[in-house]
Parts: C-alpha cells; structure tokens; sequence
C-alpha cells in the first residue's frame, strides 16, 4: 500500500539541505584510505583542550538528562557577550535557532527578506512556514543593506543577514548594517547570522553587534555557532542573542533537552580559551592567503573573504571539479544548489591539508585541459 497522507502544501517545493559530503561516504564510495575534507568550514585544529577535557569529564553523565535551558552555559554567554542570561537561547546548532525563530514569528503570507546567494536554510524555513521570500539582488557578491531595507514593507515579518555571508565569503561595513537598522521598521524582525564574527571581527569596519546593538534594537536577533571557530561542529551547539521577551517566546517552543549534556560543558570551557580562538583565526588568515595565491595561479577566480573558507569561479564546472577531486581523495562543496554552477566554496584546512589540495587541483585541471 502506497504512502497517501498529503504533506504540507508549503514543504512540496522544498528539498532537503545538502551538507557537505562526509569523509566517512567517501572513503565508502571510492575505497579511499585518506581523504581531506575541506567542503563544510570546520576548524582544522579541532577544539580547544580545555573544550575536550570539559567534554570527557562531562560524559560520565551520560546517563542523565541535561538541564534543559542549558543555565550554565546561557550565563556563561551572558558574561561573555556582556548581557543577561534570559536574553540567550541555546540550540542544536545556530540552525535550531533559524527555525525557532520561523516557528515564531512566521504565519502563512508573512513577508521574509532574504539576499542572493546568502545562507540557504534562510530561504527554507521561511518557505516551509509558508511566507513570501522576496530575493535581493545582491552587488559585488555582497548584500546591498540599502535595497534589502527598501524591499521591506509593512507586511515584512523577518530579515535575514549573514554576515559575514555563506557562501561569497563577503561582509557588510558597520555603516552599512547601521543604516539597514535605522531604516527598517520596528515591526520587523532583522535576523543576523554571525557564524564567521571571528574571522572577522578584527576589521575596523565590522559591526560590533553584541552587547550594544542588540541593547538598542529589541528587533535585532545575532545568532552564532560553536561550529566554526570553536571547533565543535560535531557537538550541534549554537546560540542566539536578543530581547529577553523575544527569546522567552522561542523558549516556548524549544524542544526539551535539545543540547547534549557534554555539548553544554565543552562550550562553557571554549568561552574561556580565547587563546586557542586567535591561534586559529592567525593560522586561518595565513593559510587563506596562500591557498587564494595559488588557486589564481592555476585559474580560478577567488573573491574576497573574511572567512575561513574560499568562494572561487572555477576554471571547469563546479560539480565537474568536485568529483574529480573525490577521486584523488579530496572534498569541496559545488554550489549548484545556490545556482551557482560556474563556482566551489573551498575550507582552509591546516598547512599539509592545503598542499594535498593545491597538489589535487593541478592534476585535474592539467587533465581537463590536455582533454579539451
């Protein structure tokens, strides 16, 4: 008997998110023993030791519940950012948060302001909530603030802002978001993904959001991740920070017990090895520079970037280089599903890491060239 139950009329035009394709499935696939995974903007590096350490002693709990608003680490990011404990909410990863948010805020024909070629699961939340996403186009492969805020009329529930974004690698001038704060009405919501902040925060043009920003618009929600800098993307943690009404609305919705229990205890720790964070944005910024000097060498197009990772135009199809690569066990991320065919976005991994990639883009595009 065939399944028969309609889905929601809102879910019909929606695919699943396509995560960056996994070591594990590649060495499944193609009998590899050595794979470098540069496609999803990990840390190289791992976490901080003293994230790890907090993380083993914290297993022996494992047969516990955690406490489910995760107290302990929302006052930790509450001393860190400099606010109160009751305006952060905690989830499985900033993309709980996204969708929280949605859930809450978003009714059917609600109006959500996204940019061109900004973070994907923006446009999907919405969509699944049944909201009318109006697209900006963006200039420079950066989002144009200024058009965003003129996209946004009375019916306008949400706007969302990675910055710096995924997957152009670009970011917005604090002069910029500043006039997008002032211009939009109150009424809305201004969703800013900070992912990236660490790799950018040390450029004198980027907006200081927290605490002062979100102090002074209530409609200001900064969501960040333990994914990135942090090193922790297999733990699922990341955080919001905004009016503590607003986050006591999300409190309402969130899943009992959504952040793992050793999750908790790695991220308190992190918050306190600030060392270990600028040890790999240094190496990060190194290591970029190199791996961008040497793919223009061999043809690609590479945009700027206050990120750890790369947006490049590449010499062969996007989806063609990327499984050529995986045959000479190295991954990246196409962006077809972004409509960018032509284009690849490139993690910086560690020094050895880059060599076997820069080694890897020689060959292949040596091969489609003798082929041509």
């Amino acid at each position: 008997m065939s399944f028969s139950v309609s889905p929601r009329r809102a879910l019909r035009d929606l695919f699943p998110y396509q995560p960056g394709k996994s070591i594990a499935s590649v060495q499944r696939e193609l009998g590899l023993k050595s794979v470098v995974k540069l496609a999803s903007n990990e840390n190289p590096l791992g976490p901080s030791p003293r994230a790890l350490a907090a993380y083993r002693k914290a297993e022996r709990s494992n047969a516990l519940y955690p406490e489910g608003s995760s107290p302990e680490l929302r006052a930790a990011l509450g001393r860190f950012h400099g606010v109160e404990p009751e305006s952060v909410i905690v989830g499985n990863g900033s993309d709980e948060i996204i969708r929280l948010l949605c859930e809450s805020f978003l009714d059917v024909e609600d109006e959500v302001v996204v940019s061109q070629f900004s973070f994907i699961r923006f446009k999907q939340q919405a969509s699944m909530r049944g909201a009318r996403v109006i697209e900006v186009p963006m200039t420079d492969w950066t989002h144009d603030l200024e058009l965003m805020a003129k996209a946004a009329s009375p019916r306008t529930k949400m706007i969302f802002i990675a910055n710096p974004n995924n997957p152009t690698g670009t970011y917005n001038t604090r002069e910029e978001f500043e006039g997008l704060l002032s211009a939009v009405p109150k009424t809305a919501l201004i969703v800013l993904d900070e992912a990236y902040v660490q790799y950018a925060q040390a450029l004198a043009d980027y907006p200081k959001t927290l605490p002062g920003l979100v102090r002074a618009h209530p409609n200001l929600v900064v969501i960040r991740t333990f994914s990135k800098a942090y090193g922790l993307a297999g733990l699922r943690v990341g955080y919001g920070v905004a009016d503590a009404e607003l986050v006591g609305w999300l409190d309402r919705i969130r899943m009992p017990f959504n952040v793992n229990l050793p999750g908790q205890a790695a991220c308190v720790e992190a918050l306190k090895d600030a060392a270990f964070v600028r040890r790999g944005v240094a190496l990060n910024g190194v290591q970029r520079a190199r791996v961008a000097q040497a793919m223009s060498g061999l043809g690609f197009g590479i945009g700027e970037s206050a990120t750890n990772f790369l947006f490049a135009r590449s010499p062969i199809p996007g989806r063609t280089l990327f499984k050529a690569l995986l045959r000479q066990g190295v991954i990246i991320r196409p962006l077809d599903e972004y409509g960018l065919p032509g284009h690849v976005r490139v993690s910086i991994g560690t020094p050895a890491q880059n060599k076997i990639l820069i080694k890897a883009l020689g060959e292949v595009l040596s091969r489609a060239s003798a082929a041509a």
